[in-house]
């Protein structure tokens, strides 16, 4: 079975029109990612975490990982923010041609909240179906 892949679309300030595709990670990588970030939480000690969504275990990722990236070391929130954009592709249209290559940080965006909206489709396409396992 193929990983799941969805289509986003920006519609923010500079980056408005770019077009995105973010490929869910394999299993395997997903509960790495996982298990990293859940690291990260206790290295920085990461404390704001309701009840609720420490219940849903790995399902509250889904919820406060993008703020577990922000409380980590820049090192730890480095490797894993690039973790989850290497799911990412972006799509060049030009003189009728479509290419698809690996998004590169440094040349894609314009907008800082490009940027989050992705990392939050990434978080969701790899980690929201766990809510309702957590449930």
């Amino acid at each position: 079975m193929a990983r799941k892949e969805i289509q986003f679309v920006a519609d923010i300030g500079r980056d408005a029109g770019k077009e995105f595709v973010i490929t869910e990670m394999s299993a395997w990588d997903a509960d790495t990612l996982a298990q990293d970030i859940f690291r990260a939480m206790g290295d920085a000690n990461y404390t704001g975490i309701p009840a609720d969504v420490i219940a849903m275990g790995c399902a509250g990722l889904a919820t406060i990982g993008l703020s577990v990236i922000s409380a980590s070391s820049p090192d730890v929130a480095h490797t894993l923010r690039d973790r989850l954009m290497s799911t990412v592709d972006i799509v060049i249209t030009h003189d009728g041609g479509r290419n698809q290559r690996k998004v590169n940080g440094s040349i894609d965006f314009e907008e800082v909240a490009t940027i989050r909206a992705l990392l939050d489709k990434v978080f969701h396409i790899n980690f929201d179906f766990l809510a309702i396992a957590g449930e």
